[in-house]
């Protein structure tokens, strides 16, 4: 009679030997996960009321337009909330009526300060006829017409003369719709062609025929029509050394360049 069956050369059988404990795997799982919540909600407890982190200060860096006890009534009622509680959002909200405030971005510093980076609005161009008690009208970059702060002397702008002002759906003061882009594109063309640093604008005049540019000192009128304003510009500063001052400079045409003198 054949005796077992004996296992082929080189097979094997690992088999786990019980230690005779129970094993409860789950439990311990759970157990570890209880404890990890305690610790997170004591924590997430300890941050939301320990006074460690109740703002004490609030920065904003350095800003020119914005008025300062405005700005400070605002930020002053952040002061003693959580750090970790005041968000981006809030910040906009509360200062989302400052005129010339155009971005605001948050940073908190441990322990208690909180820190905001103000980037203002700037002054392109004053508006001629909309002087007020709170001083003159300036147009901003995003096409508003505002009082420039009294607490600044008046800024050496260019003044934009023959445009009128309306008010927005929102109560915003903006100049007549359809001559804002044309306004902004000459300005934007004034800086892109170097025209200021040559000789400085004293008003920039909205005619029938378009937009003329009256330079400071006498040095004469450049006629600019309503578009190629770098162009024309541009066409200005290279013949400017031939031209005699006090003329209307006519750049409209082609790449030509006339002169008239005023009244002729």
């Amino acid at each position: 009679m054949a005796g077992p069956r004996q296992p082929a050369s080189g097979a094997g059988f690992a088999v786990r030997r019980d230690d005779g404990r129970p094993r409860r795997p789950g439990l311990r799982r759970a157990l570890l996960a209880a404890a990890l919540l305690a610790v997170t909600a004591g924590g997430m407890f300890w941050l939301d009321h320990s006074g460690t982190f109740a703002i004490e200060r609030v920065e904003t860096g350095t800003y020119r337009f914005t008025d300062a006890q405005v700005l400070e009534s605002r930020l002053v009622e952040l002061l003693g909330r959580r750090l970790w509680l005041v968000d981006q959002a809030e910040v906009e909200t509360a200062l989302a009526d400052l005129p010339w405030l155009r971005q605001v971005v948050l940073r908190r510093r441990l322990p208690a300060t909180l820190k905001l980076e103000l980037t203002e609005w700037r002054p392109l161009v004053a508006v001629a006829g909309e002087s007020t008690a709170a001083g003159p009208q300036v147009l901003l970059g995003d096409g508003r017409v505002v009082p420039f702060p009294a607490h600044l002397p008046p800024p050496a702008l260019p003044v934009l003369v023959g445009v009128p002002t309306t008010v927005d759906s929102l109560g915003a003061v903006r100049l007549e719709p359809g001559r804002e882009g044309a306004v902004t594109d000459l300005l934007a063309a004034m800086e892109a062609s170097g025209l200021e640093s040559a000789c400085p604008v004293d008003f920039l005049v909205a005619r029938d025929e378009g937009y003329a540019i009256v330079l400071q000192e006498g040095e004469g009128t450049l006629l600019v029509g309503r578009e190629d304003f770098v162009d024309r510009l541009e066409r200005y500063l290279f013949a400017r050394d031939h031209l005699e001052k006090g003329l209307e400079v006519e750049l409209r045409f082609g790449d030509s360049i006339y002169v008239l003198r005023p009244g002729s």
